[in-house]
């Protein structure tokens, strides 16, 4: 497996030396090999209506640099030790998910969307709460990045577990008091449920699944959102969306991650993922002007 040697190399390097190699890489992937520089701009323009051409230049670029940055931390973080990753995430906001001694652990779900370096808050997340972390993850093609990805979230202990068997999963352990971590912004395939709604001036659509996995769990769910504070510097807050079960529906709770993973982006556009192809799937009704409420309470059904 080539890839996960390559990989290995550029973690062992310094990280001062991997954002040097970055700055070369980041202006090579926009305009030499521009990797899905239409799609960056599209989503871009199509999420920020408002903007100058300017704006969506600097933008873009700014996107490309901080793409590159993440991935050079990703790798980094692998041999990264404790310490320095404590350092360089900041956190506020976890009590809930962190127990005392002597107390019982504490279960949650926590969301979050690919903005600034979602790699890393796997790894922070997992010596934050003190409830062991499952960690739901979308498996690599490439079998060396899938091995060293798994290598790199699990280092404090958290538990791997694909879409597809966390059901089982959950179900298994559902007298063990967890933590369940998943990036829920990934577009879903056309023979998933979903929850339609308006985001980021576009008709957007959602997993029903984190939302089903609050009601049959009946864990609190957060929102860990992510601000990027300098280069390879970061803070988490962790913001409550449910804290108490059955309180919210499963509509209310998917619209309430919407609204904040758009105050999350508007924040830092630049450090969204544009270069996800996250509007590949098109509404399931005629007209894009629909009203928001009207958005919220759409279905698509497999």
């Amino acid at each position: 497996m080539p890839t996960y040697w390559l990989y290995r190399s550029i973690a062992a390097l310094p990280l001062s030396w991997s954002y040097k190699l970055a700055d070369i890489l980041a202006w090579l992937t926009e305009f030499v090999f521009k990797y899905r520089v239409e799609t960056v701009e599209k989503n871009l323009r199509n999420a920020f209506p408002e903007e100058s051409d300017e704006w969506y230049a600097q933008t873009r670029h700014r996107f490309y640099q901080q793409f590159v940055d993440v991935t050079v931390e990703t790798m980094y973080a692998w041999r990264m030790s404790r310490t320095e990753l404590e350092r360089r995430m900041t956190i506020s906001g976890w009590d809930p998910l962190i127990s005392s001694e002597g107390e019982s652990l504490k279960p949650g779900i926590i969301l979050s969307i690919h903005h600034t370096n979602w790699e890393w808050l796997t790894q922070r997340a997992s010596l934050a709460a003190t409830a062991p972390l499952d960690g739901v993850y979308k498996p690599l093609h490439d079998r060396g990045a899938d091995r060293f990805a798994l290598e790199s979230r699990s280092k404090w202990g958290a538990t791997l577990i694909t879409m597809k068997t966390i059901s089982k999963h959950v179900l298994k352990n559902r007298r063990r008091p967890r933590v369940l971590a998943l990036l829920a912004d990934q577009s879903p395939g056309k023979r998933e449920s979903v929850h339609w709604t308006e985001f980021l001036h576009q008709p957007t659509a959602f997993f029903t699944g984190p939302a089903v996995l609050a009601r049959l769990t009946r864990y609190p769910v957060y929102f860990a959102r992510t601000q990027r504070i300098s280069r390879g510097h970061y803070h988490v807050e962790l913001i409550p969306i449910c804290e108490t079960p059955g309180s919210m529906s499963e509509a209310e709770l998917i619209e309430r991650y919407v609204e904040l993973s758009e105050e999350t982006i508007r924040n830092q556009p630049e450090s969204y993922l544009w270069s996800n192809r996250r509007w590949k799937l098109a509404p399931p009704y005629a007209t894009r002007d629909m009203s928001s409420s009207d958005l919220g309470d759409t279905q698509s059904k497999p």
